[in-house]
């Protein structure tokens, strides 16, 4: 159901329907940030919840996209073609050494050792996140969606989009101004003293946040975008949402939020609800041409193609700008409330840039922050 104001904001005025959508899903679509959970969700968070109590593993090498999402665009169930965005180079390369990094998810526990056992926690994520992927890649019949389907979704696409190496390096970007205005803020950068202090906020951060950005997600509408053509791409951030003008929207506002689960299909959740679980539609030019742009505009480094498609990966394109902080001043709070001067309000989001895009207010009220520029 859509609403608008009858009369100004802050008015003794009420408000009108403007649209009324069903909700195919006969249930109301919000977990209260994980709190009312289905049997279902609730038992994928008790898997979760034991790999706490696991032994510890000796594997180091972590994947921050998993293997068997990949394998969809593998060519023999082992490498995928591959571009390097950094040093242009088009080769296949095995699904186990691409979106891996040493470390990544080793974490300082309660006892003050590090251990890897968060690396457990995103087997029980990874599993989840490829019968996701193996749902809508094989859908027919959107009716034969479930609720627990949506929920699952919903969770699935918000905690990729999180624990990605971007999503790493963009929440250093902004720490790093934070830093520079109060030297008391804690810095989340490793150091001598804790060589995994940023792995254990970034995930710390992000199975807290995981349910209330999944609440946003499963009230958009499902849509499948399938190409016969199967001429859709991937990349090491594989949940994007598109820039608009250089800037990135949020999950709220914006048009799409795209996840490609096959080089045939993309999953787009969209702001248009037209009242059904999902919506099939054949991908046009346009759409496969809004995917390939949000792929190439959204990587980090790589980008991922089907052997029919090898020979379209852009390696002659020049990549100098990828996602990147952008710090703008507002003499507006949060919730909409005006800041009168000399106060101001610093709202952050996403811009593709070659830095990070900052142009504050010269009141003096913000001091220069170099060490951004760590993390380009």
């Amino acid at each position: 159901m859509s609403v608008a104001a009858d009369t100004p904001f802050g008015s003794s005025g009420g408000w009108r329907v403007t649209n009324v959508v069903r909700n195919p899903w006969g249930q109301v679509l919000h977990t209260g940030g994980g709190r009312y959970l289905s049997d279902a969700a609730r038992a994928y968070m008790d898997r979760l919840l034991a790999q706490q109590r696991v032994p510890d593993t000796e594997r180091r090498r972590h994947h921050y996209v998993p293997q068997a999402y990949l394998r969809q665009w593998s060519f023999d169930g082992r490498r995928v073609w591959t571009l390097d965005t950094v040093t242009g180079a088009v080769k296949p390369l095995g699904t186990r050494d691409v979106c891996v990094n040493e470390d990544f998810y080793r974490v300082i526990g309660p006892d003050g050792a590090p251990h890897n056992r968060v690396e457990k926690l995103f087997g029980v994520v990874d599993t989840e996140l490829r019968r996701v992927q193996r749902l809508f890649v094989d859908l027919e019949d959107p009716e034969t969606l479930e609720f627990d389907d949506l929920l699952s979704l919903g969770i699935t696409v918000a905690v990729q989009r999180m624990r990605t190496l971007q999503q790493r390096r963009v929440q250093l970007q902004y720490n790093a101004w934070m830093a520079a205005q109060n030297p008391r803020y804690q810095s989340i950068a490793d150091d001598e003293q804790n060589p995994h202090q940023s792995a254990g906020i970034h995930t710390e951060l992000l199975f807290k946040a995981m349910w209330d950005a999944a609440d946003v997600l499963i009230k958009r509408q499902i849509e499948v975008w399938h190409d016969p053509k199967a001429r859709f791409m991937t990349c090491d951030a594989p949940v994007m949402v598109p820039f608009v003008r250089n800037e990135r929207p949020g999950t709220m506002d914006a048009p799409y939020v795209i996840w490609p689960v096959s080089p045939q299909r993309v999953v787009a959740l969209s702001r248009n609800d037209v009242g059904e679980k999902a919506v099939i539609r054949e991908a046009t030019g346009e759409l496969v041409g809004t995917v390939r742009e949000a792929v190439e505009q959204g990587r980090e480094r790589m980008i991922f193609a089907s052997e029919a498609q090898r020979d379209r990966l852009p390696a002659r394109k020049l990549f100098r700008r990828r996602t990147q902080v952008r710090l703008r001043c507002s003499d507006r709070g949060p919730h909409g409330e005006y800041v009168a001067p000399p106060g101001c309000v610093v709202k952050m989001s996403e811009a593709f840039a070659d830095k990070p895009d900052v142009a504050l207010c010269d009141q003096g009220l913000h001091s220069p922050a170099p060490a951004m520029l760590n993390f380009v």
